[in-house]
């Protein structure tokens, strides 16, 4: 018989109290719980000035033309992915970010700031995703929010795709 959900929650409470799996905090970032459906996000633990490097993004490179990827997958380029380690899985998407993803090594990431980013505020960038049945709604909060998580040419095909605008009607 496999796991209850009650049993999977508490056995996972139970993980991340004793091997801190999902807590992350250096001098620069730190990985924060928000609760319900906001989940984990980064967070600037220190000023960063645009053009300054966040945190470098590790993690596995996987083919694309064998992998299905996670809503954490990122692509590296035009043949790989890279599936993100913590604390860069954890940095949430935003209509309106403040950091840019780029490669910065043969087998690396970058989050870089694009703009003044003051302690305590969350990292996000865009994750621009293309029109699909699986992509969630957008929670950003942004003023210029598209309403999916997707890319601003992608916003079209995924009213078509779900029948409803950007404000749900």
């Amino acid at each position: 018989m496999g796991l209850t959900k009650k049993r999977r929650e508490m056995l996972q409470k139970k993980i991340e109290d004793d091997f801190g799996y999902r807590r992350y905090h250096d001098r620069d970032i730190e990985v924060i719980d928000r609760g319900g459906s906001k989940g984990c996000g980064v967070f600037a633990a220190r000023q960063f000035l645009p053009g300054e490097l966040i945190l470098e993004v590790r993690g596995q490179l996987l083919s694309q033309k064998d992998y299905e990827g996670s809503t954490y997958v990122m692509e590296f380029d035009d043949k790989w992915y890279l599936e993100p380690g913590v604390p860069a899985c954890y940095v949430n998407h935003s209509c309106s970010p403040n950091t840019e993803l780029m490669k910065i090594t043969k087998y690396t990431m970058g989050f870089v700031a694009f703009c003044n980013i003051e302690a305590g505020t969350e990292i996000t960038f865009d994750y621009q995703w293309e029109a699909a049945d699986w992509i969630p709604r957008c929670n950003c909060g942004a003023p210029n929010c598209r309403g999916w998580v997707v890319g601003e040419t992608e916003v079209k095909k995924m009213e078509k795709l779900t029948g409803k605008r950007k404000s749900g009607k």
